[in-house]
């Protein structure tokens, strides 16, 4: 059986210059959030515990804001998108608790 090189919807090559380079870009955005977190951890001294939860939830939060924003989410029931802005209701509530506490703390 020869080999058959893979192809688009259209019949066409697919584009691998392109997909390499969304994947160089994702991959370089995964390891600047780890350098940037470390750098944001560094500066918030003895409240650095609460650093590892204020990064998750930024990530969840940005990710979904991104995904209403790109239509994604157009084809979920109103009852899955209603569930998805009570969740990011719970982490912005959430980051609130964690800055008051840590205000309170000083």
């Amino acid at each position: 059986m020869a080999y058959r090189p893979a192809v688009d919807a259209d019949g066409g090559k697919p584009p691998r210059l392109r997909n390499y380079l969304l994947a160089a870009l994702g991959g370089s955005l995964w390891y600047f959030q780890f350098f940037f977190y470390t750098m944001g951890e560094s500066q918030m001294g003895r409240y650095g515990f609460s650093s590892w939860t204020l990064h998750m939830a930024s990530i969840i939060l940005f990710s979904t804001l991104w995904g209403f924003a790109l239509k994604e989410w157009a084809g979920a029931s109103r009852r899955t998108r209603t569930l998805v802005w009570i969740g990011i209701g719970a982490l912005i509530g959430s980051a609130i608790v964690i800055g008051i506490g840590n205000s309170l703390a000083k």
